[in-house]
């Protein structure tokens, strides 16, 4: 559908990569938000932006999948920085084919 294909990457591998992601400074929607306690990326928490104020994430203090605002990241100790933000940006027609 969306015809992305992200990189099955750590965090901080994931913030290191230039080959499937880049950098950005505005979330749009699909990007890739990483948050820390620290501006360290290893070790970051990984969530996917999906539109105004919303990010996807997989919620450890749930257990679920949740959809948090950028305010709830910020009210938490373990996600109060934002490290970056990546956009996918190799396409699923540009994966090489067995």
């Amino acid at each position: 559908m969306f015809e992305l294909d992200p990189p099955d990457l750590r965090s901080s591998e994931l913030w290191a990569d230039a080959e499937f992601t880049e950098r950005v400074a505005v979330a749009c929607p699909l990007d890739l938000v990483l948050f820390n306690a620290t501006q360290d990326a290893w070790g970051a928490h990984v969530g996917v932006c999906v539109g105004d104020d919303q990010i996807l994430h997989l919620c450890a203090e749930v257990g679920h999948p949740v959809v948090w605002s950028w305010q709830e990241f910020a009210e938490r100790k373990r996600y109060r920085t934002v490290v970056g933000i990546k956009r996918v940006v190799r396409r699923v027609d540009e994966c090489p084919q067995p």
